[in-house]
């Protein structure tokens, strides 16, 4: 079959999930406690990790929210729809749903929210007399933390201090550790005051810089420019801290470290600094920073700019980063591959590694698409490793499958694929590393090897590489962790962090829960209260805050599948199409808006499906049924409605190929039939599909076709385990209550 409905053929039964047979048993949660890291997926945002992007160049962002972007007109034919499912359209519309009335309330609440509400004005003073007036001791300390952590608030140094010391388990601790920090600076703290809290390891520019007065009062120089130079160097500060800081430091500072300033404001696309840097150097460097100016903003006149630069200055580093983004954007490939890789890793190291790593896996993108995979590899082998996490495994990645796929060095491959989840813990990251050290030792023949890694990424059944480990290995099961018995008996649910989220939903401050409990999710150790605090935003029928919990915990290793991909924040809605089912809806929705109804992207991509008004005309055409917009933007039923009808579209012109329906839906169909032209028909034996995704050129849509197949793969096993045990016609599909003792499933060996 040349499809993907042919099992383990498309991406869709790849991962082990689509028109296979399946069998589903809740696995026992097992409670083991991982260090703190920052999720991998800060920097593609969405590995089990808050929302995707932060993985985006400026070429890439070209069409913002993609899908939809390109539809020529024999992609706008409008699909005869039965009369039954316009009706039932129309009859689900409705009026708008209409805002909840605040709650009605009195005693602790009501002041606990009129302290919360003047805190938030910046009114300090009369935040804190409302909260005098406050019995319950948590609702003390949650008017506190809440004056503390907000921007306006005028407390003072100690203020910080003694929260900080009496509370170091509640949320926000480094937001509230950098206002302590930031006060330290502006009270001009004496030595006993900074030592004491900073520890000599201060994590803000404005502590450093508090710390270096201190020691440069007491004659110790050297440590006082050490602390200064770092921040100087490698932190983001505004106009006004930057020339304080400058007034009080400039004799420890040295053209060196203006120009390390300059090339890293360049490079993390800080014009502004990079501008106030350059004024300290002279004309060639302020000539640096208009030419970069004159790339990022695609001037005509950019080339004029660039060569306006003096020979000598265009050794600089800056300069160098964009002269390779306009040779890129000029499409000059070649002539981008030579500057790069030319520049020394050494040298980049001082500037912004992750923006150079962008750039280099972008341009290797590009050379793989000219066929030029030696260059592709020469491009990405010497990068300078980035500061972030996960742009260094993705470094090694890449390195890896270029070897191994495109230069059919299986051991070279191995030798870069071996590095990809160094200092790592996310389950995104982990799966990869041992699914790709899989595949090389396959290549090498390495059996025992080969299989060994397998079983090592399917040990993260909810990760997209994970579910294509279980499909190497021919396993049909994705197990899920339940939540503890503690969890489900409320044990943790007394803790005062529970309680104090909870007095935020009592006062209506939902968007306050939000942070609440991502912040503990990244932060805390203490598991029973992390499934205590999941177990609350459930009964609060709250999806944002229950996936705000699951995947940040899931991400740094917790076994949080329950509440990593809840099953509430879809309404029940008719279908004005052929039906999709709710996984996929599901799977959508989750990586669209993270069950927001009030995310909008930048491209006007609106409501828990991310429609856009191109796209909703389109679908309305389409299934006749009428269009309105302001009904996206406020009905998450009518929003649910038509991005589910779209996917059901996409899924009929795609014949089922789970990877080409989730692309067309992020990026447009017109994408997807340049990808097919350039890399093949997913749907074709003779193409690798986990090799097509890959070779996505765009970041975010590779990125979210991965995030949307694993979703997939654990919603249906979610709805298929959320009621009794089922069998289907001749047996094929048993499932388990989700809660319920699990069953005993062999698991085959190979």
């Amino acid at each position: 079959m040349n499809r993907c409905l042919r099992p383990l053929a498309c991406f869709a039964t790849v991962a082990v999930f689509t028109l296979l047979p399946v069998k589903v048993t809740a696995k026992p949660h097992h409670q083991h406690q991982a260090k703190s890291s920052k999720a991998a997926d800060k920097a593609d945002k969405k590995a089990h990790g808050a929302k995707a992007s932060h993985d985006k160049t400026a070429r890439e962002k070209t069409s913002g929210k993609r899908r939809h972007a390109k539809r020529d007109d024999d992609e706008r034919k409008s699909a005869k729809a039965k009369s039954a499912l316009s009706k039932s359209a129309d009859s689900d519309k409705g009026p708008a749903p209409e805002k909840p009335a605040p709650p009605q309330l009195s005693g602790d609440l009501a002041a606990i929210k009129d302290a919360i509400l003047a805190a938030r004005r910046g009114r300090t003073s009369d935040a804190t007399d409302i909260q005098a007036r406050i019995t319950d001791p948590v609702g003390r300390k949650l008017v506190e933390w809440y004056l503390l952590r907000h921007s306006e608030s005028q407390a003072n140094f100690s203020r910080y201090a003694e929260f900080i010391a009496a509370n170091p388990d509640w949320p926000s601790m480094s937001l509230l550790r950098r206002q302590a920090e930031a006060r330290l600076w502006q009270e001009r703290s004496d030595a006993a005051t900074v030592h004491g809290f900073t520890l000599d390891q201060p994590i803000s520019a404005k502590g450093k810089f508090a710390l270096a007065r201190v020691l440069l009062a007491a004659g110790d120089r050297d440590g006082a420019a050490r602390l200064v130079r770092e921040a100087w160097r490698s932190d983001e500060l505004s106009d006004r801290t930057e020339s304080d800081a400058y007034d009080a430091f400039h004799d420890l500072l040295t053209s060196a470290d203006h120009r390390a300033r300059m090339d890293k404001r360049i490079g993390a696309k800080d014009l502004a600094g990079a501008r106030r840097a350059a004024k300290r150097l002279g004309s060639d460097e302020l000539a640096i920073v208009k030419a970069c100016g004159a790339v990022r903003e695609q001037s005509k006149k950019a080339q004029d700019a660039l060569d306006d630069v003096p020979a000598d200055a265009r050794r600089d580093l800056g300069y160098t980063l964009c002269r390779i983004q306009w040779l890129m954007a000029e499409n000059r490939i070649d002539d981008a591959a030579r500057v790069t890789i030319a520049a020394a890793p050494e040298t980049m190291a001082q500037q912004d590694t992750d923006q150079w790593w962008r750039e280099r896996r972008l341009l290797a993108r590009k050379l793989l698409d000219q066929g030029k995979f030696q260059t592709a590899y020469d491009v990405v082998r010497p990068a300078a490793l980035p500061d972030n996490p996960y742009y260094r495994s993705d470094m090694h990645f890449m390195r890896g499958w270029i070897a191994l796929r495109y230069l059919d060095d299986a051991k070279t491959a191995a030798a870069h694929f071996a590095r990809i989840d160094e200092g790592q813990i996310n389950p995104t990251v982990l799966s990869r590393a041992a699914y790709w050290r899989g595949r090389a030792a396959e290549a090498l023949g390495n059996t025992a090897a080969m299989r060994a890694d397998y079983e090592a990424a399917a040990r993260y059944p909810t990760a997209y590489y994970g579910q294509l480990a279980l499909a190497k290995l021919g396993r049909e099961s994705v197990h899920l962790h339940a939540p503890s018995p503690a969890a489900l008996a409320g044990r943790a649910a007394g803790d005062e962090r529970v309680r104090a989220a909870d007095m935020l939903y009592e006062i209506g401050e939902p968007d306050v829960v939000l942070y609440f409990v991502a912040d503990l999710a990244e932060q805390s150790s203490d598991v029973d209260m992390l499934q205590a605090l999941g177990e609350l935003t459930g009964r609060r029928n709250d999806a944002r805050a229950m996936l705000q919990i699951g995947k940040t915990a899931l991400g740094r290793g917790l076994a949080f599948d329950h509440y990593a991909f809840p099953i509430i924040g879809i309404p029940k809605h008719s279908p004005i199409a052929p039906d999709i089912g709710r996984s996929m809806t599901y799977s959508v929705a989750r990586t669209e808006s993270a069950f927001d109804q009030r995310d909008k992207s930048s491209a006007n991509a609106v409501g828990l499906m991310q429609v856009t008004p191109e796209a909703g005309r389109d679908t309305a055409k389409r299934f006749k049924v009428s269009y309105d917009w302001d009904r996206l933007v406020s009905d998450p039923v009518y929003n649910t409605q038509m991005g589910a009808a779209e996917l059901s579209a996409l899924q009929s012109e795609y014949h089922g190929c789970h990877i080409m329906i989730f692309a067309g839906y992020n990026a447009g169909r017109g994408r997807v039939r340049d990808w097919v032209k350039a890399y093949g028909d997913p749907r074709d034996p003779n193409v690798d599909p986990v090799d097509w995704v890959e070779r996505i050129p765009i970041s975010e849509t590779r990125n979210y076709v991965q995030r949307v197949m694993e979703n997939l793969a654990v919603y249906r096993a979610r709805f298929e385990d959320a009621g009794t045990a089922v069998a289907a016609k001749g047996g094929d599909v048993m499932t388990q209550e989700t809660n319920a003792a699990p069953a005993a499933t062999a698991i085959p060996s190979q």
